[in-house]
């Protein structure tokens, strides 16, 4: 999609912040883009599927899945968005549409996925960040420092299955806070598994499950990389369109705005780079020459000491609820 306009009626803030006016102002909710990219998300994923049933061969599949498990994964980044209340104001209305376009096909849960993520951002770079407990875990992948066929050579595996048990993690520290919860994220796949099935579709559930445990996790994989790895806090990038659509859809790229000011929509994360002045905003490659030259990091070590912050995340939600 494209990046909004600067409204001219904003002024960057001399101290690197911006003020609540500015923070309502750009934190309102708005719910027409969210669904009009996970509609075209989810048009994709419809082709690609029919694509795999109509024309079943090795080519077909392969490129099926590599386009099933991008827009997958960028439904992912749609229901992160949807997790910090960017939809609604409504609540249940915000975590209704979330769970049905985003997370119930993946498997998760809104209320799960939340809790794991805002213990992200409470211990970013901490030793207690789950992204982080999730590397150690998977240690070696995620050691520094390493070159771009290292990157690539696990992105790879990822494709014959490598990265299960990363899904499993995923799911496993995603528990929603109420069991309750299963029953419609089970009774969603029941009946769409059910209706597929009856209708001759077990190809495009087949390929629909294959890809979230192979390319859907490869491009999660990729994101990671993106986002806070070699520093104590988030990387600052800019992509191109493709680099973007590939590895981080739906403005995920913007994830140094992100964690400064997680109630902006994605959609708004453009402006409020125009806004903030902050560290240095790598390209792509100078990421890469910054893992290849980077000093020894075993996976997930902690690299900030916690130190008290100004405002909570907490807060910065309750502004935006108000906008």
């Amino acid at each position: 999609m494209k990046d909004f306009a600067l409204d001219t009626e904003f002024h960057a803030p001399q101290n690197g912040k911006l003020d609540t006016s500015a923070l309502r102002e750009l934190g309102a909710r708005a719910l027409l883009p969210w669904l009009s990219d996970a509609a075209m998300d989810w048009l994709v994923i419809a082709a690609a599927v029919a694509m795999i049933q109509l024309w079943p061969h090795v080519y077909t599949v392969l490129a099926g899945i590599l386009f099933i498990g991008n827009r997958q994964h960028a439904l992912a980044i749609l229901g992160h968005d949807g997790t910090h209340y960017t939809l609604s104001r409504n609540a249940v209305l915000n975590d209704f549409l979330t769970n049905l376009l985003c997370f119930w096909p993946l498997g998760l849960t809104v209320s799960g996925y939340r809790a794991l993520h805002y213990a992200h951002h409470k211990n970013t770079g901490m030793e207690d960040d789950p992204e982080l407990g999730h590397k150690r875990m998977r240690s070696p992948q995620w050691d520094l420092p390493a070159t771009p066929w290292t990157v690539l050579r696990y992105a790879l595996k990822d494709l014959i299955g490598y990265s299960v048990a990363d899904y499993i993690i995923i799911v496993r520290f995603s528990k929603p806070q109420s069991k309750r919860e299963y029953l419609p994220l089970a009774l969603f796949h029941i009946a769409g598994l059910s209706t597929l099935l009856v209708l001759g579709g077990w190809p495009m559930a087949a390929a629909w499950y294959l890809s979230l445990v192979t390319s859907f996790m490869m491009f999660f994989r990729l994101r990671l990389w993106l986002e806070h790895q070699g520093t104590d806090d988030t990387q600052r990038l800019a992509l191109t369109p493709w680099q973007a659509a590939l590895l981080s859809p739906h403005n995920a790229w913007h994830h140094w705005e992100h964690h400064k000011y997680p109630t902006i929509p994605y959609h708004k994360l453009p402006q409020a780079r125009q806004l903030l002045s902050g560290p240095v905003i790598l390209t792509l490659g100078e990421l890469l020459r910054v893992f290849a030259n980077a000093d020894a990091i075993p996976s997930g070590m902690a690299l900030k000491v916690p130190a008290k912050t100004g405002r909570s995340l907490a807060a910065d939600r309750e502004i935006a609820r108000a906008a």
